[in-house]
C-alpha cells in the first residue's frame, strides 16, 4: 500500500512540475465583425497543418484564469502523447474590470456564461464568438485530418458549455467532425422542460432562461424549436467532483435551488431527470473520487485523461 501511495505521490508532483515549466504563449486576439477577442492558443490557426485531429476548447470559471486551464489540459496532452496533434484553446470572456486591448469585446458577469450579448456590442453574443472559432477550425484546407472537437468547461465555463451545447447548430456545418460537451462541476443546469427534482422554499420563475427555456435571450431563441430534441442528440458528458458538495460559493437564487442543495446533486440529479425524460439521449456522467471544486483536479485526473482524450 505504501509504495502505491509513493508511486501515485511521484506521479502527482511530476505533474506539478510540468505544469510549472510549460511556456504559457501569449494571449492573441481573434478578430470577428470588427471586435476583438482574448484567447491562448497551441497552434497557429492561419497556418494549414495536416498534423491536427483534435481540438479542445477549454473554458474558465468565474475568476477567468483561461491562462490556468491552458495549463492543465496542455499537461495532460502532453502526458498522454498527443500535444503535436492536439490544438488546444483557452477562450478569455472578459469583463468591463478586466485589461481591455482597444475594441475587445466584454461580458456581463452572467452574460458571457449565457450567450448574452458583449455590453460594448450588443450584435455579437458570446456563443456567437465560439460559432466563429470553430468555423475557422472546421476549415478543411487548413486542417484536413481534424476529426474531434471538445468543448469543456469548469464551474461557471460549465454552465456556458452545457448552454451552448443546448443552443447551438454549429455541428450541422460539420457532419465529418465529432463534437463532445463536458459539462465540469457547474452551478446550474438549463432544463429542457419545467419538471425540477426539488422544490425550492421560496416562488419564482424557475424556468427562465438561464434555468429553463422560457424568456430565452436572442442566440438561443434563434434555434429554439430545436433545442430539446438538438440537445438530447449530442455527445454530453457531466463531469462531476464527488466532494463538490459544499454548499458556499455556489448559485443560491431561487431558481437554482429547484434543482439541488450542492453541484454534485444538482449534475446528478439533471441526469437522472434527463434519462427519465429523454431515454434516447447519448450523455454520460463521470465522477472523480475524492476531488472537489478544482479544475486541476479534474481535469489531470485520471478520469479526465479518459474524458479528454478517449472515444466512448
Amino acid at each position: 500500500m505504501f509504495a502505491h501511495m509513493t508511486k501515485s505521490l511521484v506521479s502527482f508532483l511530476v505533474l506539478c512540475w510540468s505544469l510549472s515549466i510549460l511556456a504559457l504563449p501569449p494571449e492573441t486576439q481573434l478578430n470577428y465583425k470588427g471586435s476583438l477577442f482574448s484567447h491562448f492558443v497551441s497552434h497557429d490557426l492561419s497556418k494549414p497543418n495536416s498534423q491536427i485531429e483534435k481540438v479542445i476548447i477549454t473554458i474558465h470559471g468565474s475568476e477567468r484564469n483561461s491562462h490556468t486551464y491552458y495549463n492543465s489540459v496542455e499537461a495532460m496532452a502532453k502526458r498522454v502523447g498527443v500535444a503535436d496533434k492536439t490544438i488546444i484553446i483557452s477562450p478569455h470572456f472578459k469583463e468591463a474590470q478586466d485589461t481591455l486591448v482597444p475594441g475587445e469585446l466584454y461580458f456581463s458577469p452572467e452574460g458571457w456564461l449565457s450567450g448574452d450579448q458583449a455590453l460594448n456590442q450588443h450584435a455579437i453574443s458570446s456563443f456567437e464568438v465560439l460559432d466563429h472559432l470553430i468555423s475557422i477550425l472546421g476549415d478543411v484546407k487548413v486542417f484536413p485530418n481534424l476529426k474531434d472537437i471538445v468543448i469543456t468547461g469548469h464551474s461557471a465555463g460549465g454552465q456556458l458549455t452545457q448552454r451552448y451545447a443546448a443552443g447551438s447548430a454549429i455541428e450541422k456545418k460539420f457532419p465529418g467532425i465529432h463534437f463532445r460537451y463536458i459539462v465540469a462541476n457547474p452551478g446550474s443546469y438549463l432544463y429542457l422542460t419545467a419538471n425540477r427534482p426539488v422544490k425550492a422554499s421560496g416562488r419564482c420563475n424557475f424556468n427562465d432562461y438561464k434555468y429553463g427555456l422560457d424568456r430565452l435571450n436572442p442566440y438561443m431563441q434563434k434555434n429554439a424549436a430545436n433545442i430539446r430534441t438538438q440537445y438530447a442528440s449530442k455527445e454530453v458528458v457531466y463531469f462531476l467532483g464527488e466532494q463538490d458538495i459544499i454548499s458556499e460559493n455556489i448559485d443560491q437564487s431561487c431558481p437554482a435551488q429547484y434543482q439541488g442543495k450542492n453541484r454534485l446533486e444538482r449534475g446528478q440529479l439533471y441526469k437522472a431527470q434527463l434519462e427519465k425524460e429523454f431515454p434516447a439521449s447519448k450523455h454520460y456522467l463521470y465522477s472523480v473520487p475524492g476531488v472537489g471544486h478544482t479544475q486541476y483536479g479534474m481535469y489531470t485526473s485520471p478520469v479526465g485523461q479518459k474524458v479528454l482524450f478517449q472515444k466512448f
